[in-house]
């Protein structure tokens, strides 16, 4: 009788040890509930309990082993979230997205002539028309603290700025090759004029080197763009102007550059990167970084506000990054051209101004002052 007494309140200690999830108190609770006896009964009693223990454990893994192994549950698919969150615009403000991550092979000049320089990766130059403008020097603005941080004067391209040039196009096609070629030797003489662009892509992929990348070009005016640490303010000098020989279509956005002109960016846009260490994030179009000062208005030219082949020049797709104009200089939209930029700049816009503790209206005139304080500053270092 006393050993049967002994074994029951053994299983029952072993039941109770088996429901406790941590091992340093199950031990414990078998340690405080074996009863005091003999070293020899202690050992065998720890050996009837551990036995139970174990029981418990693998008569379930048993059974479910003898039915059949189930099928490992299916992975959920976690697809994003339509709205835009303050997350979302943390990333694409702040510059921690993939544009940063991707890299540029080295390029270098392997052939120089009077009149052309070829490149490692196919790129030729045609340097026939360059013509100087007045040298490069801009100012560039702490992001974070506008305009108290204090600028700092730069003489190196930053970024580059893509544009079409909007001039009379002709169908291409091979037997209107005449009227292409004349189209484009025009072009090219008016843009030199004009200092335009530092570079022009023609109809058939042939890129014209027109103001030295020393210069500046006349190619963005009033403009606004940043990268993770600082923003820039009227482009001319701080980036590069690339213009594709093109005419905008809305709703045929594709249809805009010909192959050779795509491939003929790459290689360019290679070339400048690897040269001047640009940035992923800084090679833009024009409609993203173009504002009017007058009714502090953005996207007043829109050359390129859609349909730029940016994953056939090795770039990420820059439309999503949130317009530094809204949120940083407090400029409004009127219209849904580069909706997704918009959309997130004006949900940064309006995080911003709560945590300030302003009205909204309130907080966008307060950097629209900020910006005009700005602009007055690059033009004074300009002048």
């Amino acid at each position: 009788m006393l050993k049967r007494r002994l074994r029951d309140r053994q299983l029952q200690m072993a039941r109770i040890a088996g429901g406790i999830g941590d091992p340093v108190l199950r031990l414990r609770f078998l340690k405080t509930a074996m009863p005091r006896s003999s070293a020899a009964a202690r050992l065998r009693c720890y050996w009837i309990v551990w036995s139970a223990l174990m029981l418990t454990i693998l008569i379930p893994f048993m059974v479910r082993r003898a039915a059949g192994s189930p099928e490992p549950p299916k992975a959920r698919v976690l697809r994003p979230a339509t709205s835009l969150t303050h997350d979302k615009v943390a990333d694409a403000v702040a510059g921690t997205a993939d544009q940063a991550t991707i890299k540029v092979a080295p390029v270098w000049q392997v052939e120089k002539t009077v009149n052309s320089e070829v490149y490692s990766n196919g790129l030729r130059i045609d340097t026939r028309f360059t013509v100087l403008n007045h040298p490069r020097l801009y100012l560039a603005f702490p992001r974070n603290n506008v305009p108290s941080g204090g600028p700092i004067q730069r003489s190196q391209p930053i970024g580059i700025v893509y544009h079409t040039t909007e001039s009379q196009q002709a169908p291409f096609v091979a037997q209107d090759n005449r009227v292409l070629m004349r189209l484009g030797e025009s072009l090219l003489e008016y843009v030199r004029r004009g200092r335009a662009y530092h570079y022009l892509i023609d109809r058939f992929g042939r890129v014209y080197r027109v103001v030295a990348e020393s210069d500046a070009a006349n190619h963005a005016g009033y403009s606004v763009w940043a990268d993770d640490k600082w923003l820039y303010v009227n482009l001319n000098d701080s980036f590069l102007g690339v213009s594709f020989e093109a005419q905008s279509h809305p709703g045929h956005a594709e249809e805009v550059a010909s192959p050779a002109q795509v491939r003929a960016a790459a290689m360019l846009t290679e070339m400048l990167r690897s040269r001047y260490q640009i940035s992923a994030e800084n090679c833009v179009t024009h409609a993203q970084v173009s504002v009017n000062p007058s009714n502090m208005q953005v996207s007043y030219h829109t050359d390129w506000a859609a349909g730029f082949p940016f994953e056939a020049l090795g770039l990420p797709d820059n439309y999503h990054l949130a317009l530094p104009s809204l949120w940083a200089f407090g400029f409004v939209s009127t219209g849904n051209r580069i909706s997704p930029a918009i959309q997130l700049a004006e949900l940064d816009l309006s995080w911003n101004a709560a945590r300030s503790g302003m009205p909204l209206e309130t907080y966008r005139k307060r950097l629209q002052k900020q910006y005009r304080e700005c602009l007055a500053q690059s033009r004074r270092a300009n002048s």
